[in-house]
């Protein structure tokens, strides 16, 4: 029940009725490249709000082909609100780029030369700023097994035991 409730939940999160602001962010881990593999998904109109809050600019994301124009912003951002300790040591996350898909853009980063983790202890501050309700789920993959968090504003920070 617990489970279908989530579901429907994110149906319409994703269908561009968003009652509430969420992001979802996926870590997951590549034993043949020793890298962990990170994908954030937020509501582009949301995280432009944020964007042109925090660095003074009007955005039109939506007007945008591509994002190369601003990712020295999404990469500005992502290193502000969003970092990860791998076995209690804290890792460089690299960011790749970005890309839209519809109403929602995905942002990509690495962490490079990463053996065989246990605890990811992750910080996700991302939109805190903006949205008092905001709300972002993490998922942690590690050798087929899918681990899920919830941070929220007050709570930004967790740890994910694979053991």
């Amino acid at each position: 029940m617990i489970f279908s409730n989530y579901i429907i939940g994110l149906i319409l999160v994703f269908s561009g009725l968003h009652p509430f602001h969420v992001s979802i962010t996926e870590l997951i881990y590549k034993e043949e490249a020793k890298s962990v593999q990170v994908m954030h998904k937020v509501f582009i109109d949301d995280f432009e709000q944020t964007l042109n809050k925090n660095y003074k600019v009007n955005l039109d994301i939506l007007a945008m082909d591509d994002t190369q124009s601003i990712d020295s912003l999404i990469e500005d951002y992502l290193k502000n609100n969003f970092s990860v300790e791998i076995d209690g040591k804290e890792r460089e996350v690299v960011y790749l780029g970005s890309e839209l898909e519809e109403n929602v853009l995905w942002c990509y980063q690495e962490i490079y030369k990463v053996k065989s983790p246990k605890i990811f202890e992750i910080r996700n501050s991302i939109m805190f700023d903006e949205f008092d309700d905001q709300s972002n789920l993490v998922h942690t993959t590690l050798d087929g097994k899918i681990k899920t968090i919830r941070l929220v504003k007050g709570k930004k920070t967790q740890k994910v035991k694979f053991q």
